[in-house]
């Protein structure tokens, strides 16, 4: 009995997840640390944990953690469960920290699995006993009956424990399941065993969700109880509100309490509508629960049809017992015939002779399985093959259309590079005509060369078309700036004087000038808004080309530098806006102070003067020093393409008219691109007009300050001082040096770039030279993909 106690403790402890390890005997208990961490997983609020040490070997330390165990476990027995635990049986723990007695065992683990089914999750505990053998079930339970009659002195113990109760019941159902299961033959018994597990399995939440519901009911009376108690309190407070009001004194130690109680009133609210959710909850998991009970009848019902059926099949089976006994009395009563006999015989050779004939097709099948596998190896050879074929003719499709490609992208580049050379040769032509029209202020030709010289190098190819147009935006903006100097000058020579009531009516001037200055501010901002716009479409523009056409092209390169002058440009001309109206205000500012600054003026202007005129004569210089570099450069590149074209002409395949038309698009959309921005420029030239008349108006404005109030204060405004001869000098110095620089930079720039080009002709010549025209095709092949490649490296 003991052995098969000792093997059903063991299983079920191994089917534990959180032991530290598995174990083979009862004896490897002795250490308590298996137990006391099947007891933390039973209940981890009561029972601790206990460490495995290396000191464990010593018996003292087993006495010490089996002492542990065995006082938590009666104080379980008192506190949790409500017995007493002088009816526990007696164990020895020094018998088992030392000798590792196995009754002793035996009696501890009875006494842990007595707590895993009186627990809180004693159903997941009752289901791994079920999910054990047949064998180590009735071990177990009459283990756990062993522990449950220590208790049992009173004959109402077990009725007034339901946990007891329930226990009984199971054991006595699988004593009585396990005895009509005898009956039946395996199969059924396995059916049934099934169907008897689920039914205590449903019975088992039944009883739970009954028990629960009976603590859910009395703890909702109990709220409704303190609710009612709460209200009298509520009254009565409410009672000694009113007293304290008639008698005028206002008690705030009332008022808390007042607000305790609400607060306290709606806890009780939020605590009963939880009760109410869990009640609705549990009606709902006991109406399931009594749907998966009709359905457990409905199953019973039809075992009682199976178990009816079992009952006509054994009487079949018993007439087909007797039909077999009857056959057997003919088989005997023909054998003793000899014709049987002879047919037999002739059987049996007609078995052999058959067996035979087995014999030799199993081997023709195992020769032909060999050829089959062979046949196999050779269809997959020639799978694979085909497939290295097909991909290879891929590649050569591929690798034709990124020829057309590129020689389309090549006629496409030299067609662009002619349009562009013609573009450039006009816009030299344009800028050596508005060069003789007027001059520029030192620091704004120093700051538009500067950004031509960055925008170089970020671009070579592209320069030659942005400096062009730069020089002709500068030109223009020289004209306006000399005519507001001359206006300035003859507003300076007119001063007289006016009258008071002139001076309201120039005031309404200046308030209708104010409000005109707010509207062109306004129309300022939409055109910065469509601007920004412009800018959007155009990174759209750009994301739709393909990245082929970006990096071969030299239009899109000189459409993306032309973009960024037009940015550019736009930022210039907010600054000489902005410098403009500067002018402008110090101009009125100066006009309002006395005769010693109108000198200090007209000095300053002098000085300014002979400046812009130092200035244009030396862009006129470094504008010739500039077109005529770019005359060499062009120069370079017509030689080196023209070379480059009749080398490559003959091995240059033809365009599709599908790609044909892609490029035509593609070029069309530049076109397209350009002129929005074309339209662009010609808004900001029509918002600097419009710039322009409003200067005039402040000029108009300020001349009749000039004659209406020529006897004004000097004003407390710090007043700039002019840079010395010696100043100017060093900084013209500076500047012609920097100049300098730059255009050797961009001479050195220029010869190196057209030495690589001269060097790699004269390789690529060297090479083509070198080799031998190659006789078969996929060298022609070869040949022409090298060539193609090389011109687009180029």
């Amino acid at each position: 009995m003991e052995a098969a106690m000792e093997d059903a403790f063991v299983e079920w402890i191994n089917t534990f997840e959180c032991k530290s390890y598995p174990i083979d005997t009862v004896v490897e208990l002795a250490d308590g640390v298996v137990l006391s961490e099947i007891l933390a997983d039973i209940d981890p609020k009561w029972f601790k944990q206990i460490t495995a040490t290396e000191s464990t070997g010593n018996w003292v330390v087993r006495f010490n953690n089996q002492k542990k165990l065995h006082k938590l476990i009666t104080r379980y027995f008192e506190e949790i469960v409500g017995q007493d635990p002088e009816y526990l049986p007696n164990v020895n723990l020094t018998a088992i920290a030392k000798d590792a007695d196995l009754h002793e065992l035996l009696l501890m683990c009875q006494l842990v699995i007595a707590i895993a089914v009186q627990s809180d999750n004693n159903r997941t505990y009752i289901e791994m006993i079920q999910a054990l053998s047949q064998k180590s079930q009735h071990a177990l339970m009459v283990s756990i009956e062993e522990v449950m009659n220590h208790f049992n002195t009173e004959p109402d113990t077990i009725s007034s424990n339901p946990r007891l109760s329930y226990i009984s019941t199971s054991h006595s159902s699988m004593m009585s399941g396990s005895r009509v299961l005898e009956d039946m033959p395996y199969r059924y018994q396995v059916e049934f065993e099934k169907l008897m597990m689920e039914r205590k399995q449903f019975e088992l939440s039944h009883h739970q969700l009954l028990g629960e519901y009976e603590e859910l009911r009395i703890r909702f009376e109990d709220i409704l109880h303190e609710k009612e108690e709460l209200k009298t309190r509520l009254h009565d407070m409410d009672e000694a509100i009113t007293h304290a009001n008639n008698t005028g004194k206002a008690d705030y130690v009332m008022k808390a309490e007042i607000d305790h109680l609400k607060q306290d009133l709606e806890k009780s609210e939020d605590r009963r509508q939880e009760t109410e959710l869990l009640m609705e909850t549990h009606l709902q998991s006991i109406n399931e629960l009594k749907k998966k009970v009709d359905e457990l009848t409905v199953q019973a019902e039809e075992a009682a049809s199976l178990r009816d059926q079992l009952e006509e099949y054994k009487h079949v089976t018993e007439r087909m017992h007797k039909m077999e006994s009857t056959l057997e009395k003919y088989k005997r009563k023909m054998e003793e015939t000899s014709d049987l006999k002879r047919q037999i015989k002739a059987l049996e050779e007609q078995n052999s002779s058959l067996l035979e004939r087995s014999h030799q097709v199993e081997d023709e099948y195992r020769k032909v399985l060999a050829f089959k596998t062979l046949m196999d190896s050779y269809k997959e050879q020639v799978q694979q093959l085909e497939l290295g074929n097909r991909e290879m003719l891929k590649e050569k499709n591929r690798l034709e259309e990124e020829l057309k490609s590129i020689a389309e992208t090549c006629t496409y580049l030299e067609s662009d590079r002619d349009r562009n050379m013609e573009q450039v040769q006009l816009l030299e032509e344009h800028i050596k005509e508005l060069e003789l029209r007027g001059g520029v202020t030192l620091d704004k030709s120093m700051v538009s060369h500067r950004a031509s010289v960055e925008e170089g190098e970020l671009d070579e190819e592209g320069s030659t078309m942005e400096e062009n147009v730069k020089k002709a935006n500068l030109t223009e903006l020289r004209l306006t700036i000399g005519r507001l100097k001359r206006k300035i000058k003859e507003m300076e020579t007119t001063t007289t004087v006016s009258s008071e009531v002139d001076h309201e009516k120039m005031r309404q001037e200046t308030e209708d000038l104010t409000a005109h200055k707010d509207q062109i501010q306004k129309e300022y901002e939409q055109v910065v808004q469509e601007r920004n716009r412009l800018r959007e479409e155009l990174k759209q523009i750009r994301n739709g080309i393909p990245d082929s056409m970006l990096n071969q092209t030299h239009t899109i390169m000189a459409f993306r530098a032309r973009i960024l002058d037009l940015q550019k440009e736009s930022n210039s001309l907010k600054e000489s806006t902005y410098q403009l109206e500067t002018v402008v205000l110090e101009g009125t500012r100066s006009v309002a102070k006395n005769s010693e600054a109108l000198e200090q003026f007209e000095k300053d202007h002098s000085n300014i003067q002979d400046r812009t005129n130092r200035l244009e004569d030396i862009t006129k210089m470094q504008l010739h020093d500039i077109n005529r570099m770019l005359v060499e450069a062009n120069y370079l590149n017509g030689v080196n393409n023209n070379r480059s074209d009749d080398e490559s002409f003959q091995d240059r395949p033809g365009l599709s008219d599908q790609e044909l038309e892609v490029i035509k698009e593609q070029n069309a959309n530049l076109q397209i691109e350009v002129l929005h921005l074309q339209e662009e420029i010609n808004v900001t030239q029509g918002k600097i007009r419009k710039v322009k008349n409003m200067i005039k108006l402040y000029n108009q404005l300020l001349q009749e300050m000039t004659i209406r109030f020529p006897n004004i204060n000097k004003s407390d405004e710090p007043v700039r001082h002019p840079r010395t001869k010696e100043e100017e000098n060093d900084l013209l110095k500076k500047q012609i040096q920097d100049a300098r620089l730059q255009s050797k930079l961009e001479q050195r720039l220029i010869i190196t770039g057209w030495f690589d080009l001269v060097r790699r002709n004269h390789r690529d010549a060297s090479n083509l030279a070198i080799r031998s025209a190659p006789s078969s095709w996929l060298g022609r092949q070869r040949k022409i993909l090298d060539v193609q490649l090389r011109q687009k490296l180029c």
